[in-house]
């Protein structure tokens, strides 16, 4: 027999070995494989509902009456605008939410619009320096706040609105406070008006489930 038919036999019997390996390998490995049991679930989480509105009354425009001071008072009268809805705030959800009502309880400088007639002359007198500022503004004009038309104070301005059931409507009003008969005059002289900013906030107030 030649070389060349013998090493085509060698390699014929080595593939054969191998073949036969692999096969006994994959029995081995079935017939003595560690026991394992497997399983699949699923679970599901229900997420509490957010779900608080807040509705400005004329998309967040007010209108107040216009305000002058007590005709009848003698250095004490306070006079005030009606009172006006500007907002409802409903809480549809799941979750109790804690509402604060923000809006600067005083009038500022910052909230006043003068007209033509404050000129630079009337800017150089000392009753401009005293009366157009934040102390005497604020001891002269307010604003409130209330429940209702008939003017029922809110408890506070931060509270509590259970879920799916509470509902608060807000209401406000502007009060001039008169200090003195001169003040008065000045303010009905040269303030043409006052811009009230109003903000609502909502935040959740109750967590599930309950930290004990």
């Amino acid at each position: 027999m030649e070389k060349s038919d013998k090493k085509r036999i060698l390699t014929r019997v080595l593939i054969v070995i191998a073949a036969l390996t692999l096969l006994s390998c994959c029995f081995l490995g079935s017939t003595f494989a560690k026991y394992v049991t497997s399983a699949n679930g699923s679970g599901t989480v229900a997420i509490a509902n957010w779900d608080v509105s807040i509705t400005n009354t004329g998309n967040g425009t007010y209108t107040f009456d216009q305000l002058s001071p007590d005709k009848d008072g003698t250095d004490t009268g306070t006079h005030s605008t009606g009172w006006v809805q500007v907002a409802t705030i409903t809480n549809s959800g799941e979750v109790d939410a804690t509402v604060t009502v923000t809006g600067s309880g005083v009038v500022t400088t910052a909230m006043v619009t003068l007209n033509d007639k404050c000129n630079e002359t009337v800017k150089a007198t000392d009753q401009y320096r005293d009366y157009y500022s934040d102390t005497s503004l604020g001891n002269t004009f307010k604003i409130e706040f209330a429940s209702d038309a008939e003017g029922t104070p809110l408890t506070d301005t931060t509270f509590t609105l259970e879920a799916e059931t509470g509902s608060e409507s807000i209401y406000a009003r502007v009060t001039w406070t008169t200090t003195s008969d001169v003040m008065d005059t000045w303010y009905g002289t040269y303030l043409e008006s006052i811009t009230v900013t109003i903000g609502y906030t909502a935040v959740q107030a109750e967590e599930f489930p309950p930290t004990v």
